[in-house]
């Protein structure tokens, strides 16, 4: 077996650690702003909650978490509503829902 075909799967490792490290960046990125995150989840709310809900009764503030970014709570007055806790991505990580 030839020297180089140790180094192998050390090269592996170095092209996979890249292509995960660059994707990962480019989310980063790419990110979007709070403004943008919030009115998405607040018309995601909307479609979820049917009739009677509207967008403004959703409000965000910063997660204390480490893993997440924002919770945007949306809660019609006087009834129970859902929380959305959205990770550095601004995706969906977790949905808090009655019942």
């Amino acid at each position: 077996m030839q020297r180089w075909m140790f180094f192998l799967p050390l090269i592996g490792l170095v092209a996979a650690t890249a292509v995960i490290g660059l994707s990962m960046g480019r989310k980063a990125a790419l990110r979007s702003d709070e403004t943008e995150v919030i009115t998405r989840i607040a018309a995601l709310y909307v479609e979820q909650a049917g009739p009677g809900a509207a967008e403004t009764d959703c409000t965000a503030r910063l997660a204390t978490s480490e893993a997440l970014w924002l919770v945007v709570t949306c809660a019609p007055e006087g009834r129970a509503g859902r929380t959305y806790y959205i990770d550095r991505f601004g995706e969906v990580a977790h949905v808090d829902a009655p019942g």
